[in-house]
């Protein structure tokens, strides 16, 4: 007879059709209420797009997991793990999240703010008994962590969600990887007996797949910060607690120790890379770029789909990985694929590693100074626009930027007519090409038009502008303010073209 635990797979389809049918309203109520994509700044789809795909995701987990808890209080299924405390933690931990990513896919609060909620997210399931439990480690056999499984159990989680939301920059990336992660949890689960983590599981993976259906390049809703903090948030919890009936770090070899975590292989090695390529830079570590892996990748490849579909390709080829060792297969062939799957795994990180090949590490050393620039000079100015008293005064500290910024020139309008105006009478690299570019707000009715230099490094010239538009909109939210318009998240256009500086 089968094992009645393998109907969780079921789950899947009802989390598919939930998420399906929940995301075009949830497109509806994201336009309605501000919770959009403006396209601009490091963003490179071309129109407004929603944010609210993870209310979407977020629905079948809640339903399903309400009914399982009812389920087992009312003695309709009896296990000894996860205690009712593990599973309500969890679900509370991933509703705060969810509602603290939310909150920033509209009030942009900031990553220390987001930090500090994620560490308050990991806490609740500490105080709920979540923990990271035993392993036996070789030449030094079983290992209890005891007091320093909590606070593992908090960075671990921490960095998951975070890892999540950091590759969530293309289309259908973050939501195919965590499918993948989701089912091969749901499937260890059911082999392990694991009625709740097979349960969240396969309900989440099938939500993911509802989600894909519009999220799948082009993508006509994105997950939002809220969707990816919360998907990632869940999956780590699975993934690393001692909630799971047989969980991961109970196997016996220091494997044990990466096997939750190989589910999560590229995020996990995206962090890696930024961390390393920004602090060779100069770069504010916790500052968000354009440069990431699958921005290089689809450089390179200029195939939204076709870079999604290597991502898959290696994220499955990670999660296969992960069943061989946790499950512990015996057999000589499978022995033998995994062999060669390891050899492609090191071959692909390696192959993306050239990706960030450095021509030339001198100018890299030497333009170090200026990226710490531009980090420093974001959060001073915006420091500085908080505290401006009147709209002279902002008008004042954007001419003061873009002299900072050695720009050529800056032109801002209001409601179609200039109210300020600079140019810089002594221009910087006069040999190289202008870029003219202009862009509006038009929640605010604000414009602004600039001309800066070309620099010969494309990486500055990236970080130049992201580190422009973050100021522009700090700029255009403090406007708003003392203009009495209500400023709300919304569409904005950016026009640019390239000239030679007039002799």
């Amino acid at each position: 007879m089968a094992d009645p635990l393998w109907l969780t797979w079921l789950l899947i389809p009802f989390g598919f059709m939930v998420a399906y049918g929940a995301i075009p309203h949830m497109m509806a109520v994201a336009a309605r209420y501000g919770f959009m994509s403006a396209p601009g700044g490091r963003r490179s789809h071309p129109r407004p797009t929603p944010l609210l795909g993870g209310v979407a995701i977020y629905a079948p987990f809640a339903i399903v997991f309400l009914c399982f808890l009812i389920l087992r209080l009312s003695g309709a299924l009896v296990f000894e793990q996860p205690s009712v405390a593990k599973m309500v933690t969890l679900f509370v931990g991933a509703t705060w999240i969810l509602i603290l990513g939310t909150l920033d896919d509209r009030e942009q609060i900031g990553w220390p703010k987001k930090l500090i909620g994620q560490f308050l997210a990991a806490l609740i399931l500490v105080l709920g008994g979540h923990t990271v439990a035993v392993a036996t480690v070789p030449f030094a056999g079983p290992v209890d962590f005891g007091w320093f499984g909590p606070p593992l159990l908090i960075m671990a989680v921490i960095l998951l969600t975070n890892a999540i939301n950091l590759i969530d920059g293309l289309d259908g990336l973050a939501g195919g990887i965590c499918f993948f992660a989701a089912l091969t949890s749901g499937v260890i689960a059911v082999v392990k007996g694991d009625a709740f983590t097979a349960t969240v599981a396969f309900t989440i993976s099938g939500a993911l797949l509802g989600f894909l259906v519009f999220n799948f390049p082009p993508a006509s809703i994105f997950m939002g910060d809220g969707g990816s903090m919360m998907t990632g948030f869940v999956l780590a919890t699975l993934a690393t607690s001692s909630a799971a009936v047989s969980p991961g770090q109970r196997l016996g070899t220091i494997l044990v120790l990466v096997a939750p975590f190989l589910p999560f292989g590229i995020p996990v090695f995206e962090v890696g890379l930024s961390i390393t390529r920004r602090w060779i830079r100069g770069q504010a570590i916790f500052l968000g770029d354009g440069n990431h892996l699958h921005h290089r990748l689809i450089g390179r490849i200029k195939n939204p789909r076709l870079t999604v579909g290597v991502f898959y390709f290696f994220s499955a080829a990670l999660c296969a990985l992960t069943l061989f060792i946790v499950l512990q297969i015996k057999a000589p062939s499978l022995t033998i694929v995994a062999g060669l799957t390891v050899l492609i795994l090191f071959g692909g990180a390696l192959a993306s590693l050239r990706l960030y090949r450095i021509e030339n590490l001198v100018d890299t050393i030497r333009n170090r100074r200026h990226f710490k620039f531009l980090g420093g000079f974001l959060g001073f100015m915006k420091q500085r626009l908080k505290r401006a008293g009147s709209l002279s005064e902002l008008l004042e500290l954007l001419e003061s930027g873009v002299k900072d910024l050695a720009f050529d020139s800056v032109e801002v309008l209001y409601r179609g007519e200039t109210i300020k105006k600079w140019s810089n009478p002594r221009p910087i690299h006069v040999g190289s090409p202008r870029i003219h570019s202009e862009e509006t707000f038009d929640e605010s009715h604000l414009t602004v038009k600039w001309a800066r230099p070309a620099h010969d490094d494309d990486c500055y010239n990236e970080y130049l502008m992201l580190t422009w538009h973050r100021f522009l909109n700090a700029f255009k939210d403090e406007m708003a303010l003392h203009t009495g318009e209500v400023s709300r998240p919304a569409s904005r256009k950016v026009v640019e073209f390239t000239s030679k500086l007039p002799k």
